[in-house]
């Protein structure tokens, strides 16, 4: 192994009063992998950007610690030192390439930029250039794809733009920070193995951030574990994995979801049937006003037993949460959709919304889904008032004050405003405001995709318990398959609004039909 081209030694970092990180210690060679795993506010992207220098000083500091790359002190460097580093001989490639890219300046704009600031190259040349990147992290119609903007490409695609843009200047060390979060598994996989593919071609470092044990027990040559803005274990892959000595390690090792789904009966009666279900979208522009149509859901036939839950996989644009929007009609669809013997896509408003206290959805950011301006009482009472409208302000008290403690959170904390709260505690809240209504069936979009792995593991915990005490049945829409595996009786997978294959959980899952369910199994299971 080659000298180490960044030595982290004993680096602090403080926001105010707030000391993030603490004497964290390690070096990245070139031509090796190394990998910080930790929860969400351990730290780990703080360190990240302490070596490119890109934390907002002077709100940050750092009151001890060296940082070399490649000899050089990066802290207390002057700007001239630091622009002669960043791009050129560090690069990053961050966690959402939607945010980090220029929405108003095309693909070949801002990786040109890169390559005039560092390399000095011609507009031609640089464009010349920035094709070869393109092709190289193997972008689909790359040519056309040099006048795009970044809400024109998927999220897989925008991540290659990113990627690209971080090797424009063939760095000695690349920095990923969660590089695959937003991904599908299948885009997930394609891009770690890019990643190893360059990597190699190469011959660069590669610091890798993470909070998925899968990917880096793929990846990492050692591993660095972290928590509350210190590293509690290091070593190599093998030894973290097999013989983690630290608490907070074999915490880590042992949070992803496990077990089996809430047992149910399979004699059940239906509780919702879908018959030629369809879902269609408007868009454009066309001739005389009139719009193209494009067809998300096709097709789709269903029957959902009482207590059981059926998994609804496949990757992004699939049609997985138009498919459960739709059958609540919060979306347009067609065909049949019958409830508990109720032909809901016959009901008028007036009666739907009745309907709708039977029928609840819980979204995939919980921050997102709950008004920031309201208090945790207001947030969970809000469907109480429009359905138990007898309900005097003491039974409501009462309710919120029941269903915050079936979702393990104090009833104190009812006045609280959701900011106050972290990602697993707002969807807790989240699941708390749908089970306010005593529902037959919930919806599940994606109900642990923004979540921490041990936090995500505790909530499937959650989800069964609470299905195994109100007999609940559930929708369960994700593209972690292992998180459906550990809840699902049935599984429903889709690609492009068509459902490929659906059948009994365990047997899709041990001998998927489809060469698509095969792709999609290995990319969640084998890394």
């Amino acid at each position: 192994m080659s000298d180490p081209f960044v030595q982290v030694r004993d680096l602090h970092v403080r926001f105010g009063s707030n000391h993030a990180v603490r004497g964290v210690s390690f070096d990245v060679a070139e031509g090796e992998t190394v990998a910080i795993v930790g929860e969400s506010g351990s730290g780990k992207s703080v360190i990240a950007l302490s070596i490119l220098q890109l934390l907002p000083y002077p709100m940050a500091s750092h009151p001890k610690g060296s940082v070399l790359v490649g000899g050089q002190e990066m802290i207390g460097a002057d700007e001239a030192q630091l622009r002669a580093v960043r791009g050129s001989q560090v690069s990053m490639i961050f966690q959402e390439p939607m945010i980090s890219l220029n929405p108003l300046h095309t693909v070949a704009k801002q990786i040109r930029e890169t390559l005039v600031t560092h390399k000095g190259l011609t507009r031609n040349a640089a464009r010349d250039r920035t094709l070869e990147l393109l092709e190289m992290v193997q972008l689909d119609d790359a040519v056309r794809r040099l006048g795009a903007y970044p809400h024109e490409l998927s999220g897989g695609q925008r991540q290659r733009v990113m990627i690209a843009m971080a090797l424009a200047n063939e760095p000695r060390l690349l920095i990923a920070d969660e590089p695959t979060t937003a991904l599908d598994v299948t885009i997930q996989a394609r891009i770690l193995e890019l990643l190893k593919k360059l990597q190699g071609e190469l011959g660069m470092g590669l610091l890798l951030i993470s909070h998925d044990l899968g990917i880096v027990r793929s990846m990492a040559d050692r591993v660095c574990v972290m928590t509350h803005g210190e590293i509690v274990e290091s070593g190599s892959t093998g030894k973290i994995f097999d013989e983690p000595e630290h608490s907070y390690t074999q915490h880590l090792l042992a949070a992803e979801p496990k077990g089996d789904p809430v047992a149910w009966n399979p004699h059940a009666k239906p509780l919702l049937s879908l018959r030629d279900f369809n879902v269609n979208y408007k868009i454009g522009k066309g001739w005389f006003g009139r719009r193209k149509e494009f067809q998300a859901v096709k097709n789709l036939n269903l029957e959902v037993g009482e207590g059981q839950t059926v998994g609804v996989v496949g990757e992004s644009g699939s049609g997985k949460t138009t498919l459960g929007l739709g059958l609540l009609r919060l979306l347009h669809a067609e065909g049949t959709i019958t409830f508990d013997g109720i032909a809901v896509h016959n009901l008028s408003s007036k009666a739907l919304t009745a309907q709708r206290k039977h029928m609840q959805v819980v979204f995939q950011d919980p921050f997102g889904s709950l008004s920031p301006r309201l208090s945790v009482r207001q947030i969970i009472e809000e469907g109480l008032r429009v359905h138990e409208r007898d309900m005097d302000v003491n039974a409501r008290e009462e309710r919120v004050a029941e269903v915050l403690s079936e979702v393990n959170l104090e009833p104190d904390q009812m006045d609280r405003y959701p900011h106050e709260f972290s990602g697993g505690q707002r969807q807790r809240i989240s699941i708390a405001r749908a089970l306010a209504l005593r529902p037959k069936f919930i919806v599940l979009d994606e109900p642990t995709s923004a979540l921490d792995m041990s936090v995500q593991a505790q909530i499937v915990d959650l989800l069964r318990e609470l299905q195994h005490r109100h007999s609940l049945t559930y929708l369960f829409i994700s593209h972690d398959l292992k998180v459906v595996r550990a809840v699902a009786h049935y599984l429903v997978v889709m690609k492009e609004g068509v459902v490929v294959e659906q059948g009994p959980a365990e047997q899709v899952f041990e001998n998927p039909q489809t060469d698509y369910t095969k792709e999609l199994m290995t990319a969640a299971f084998v890394r």
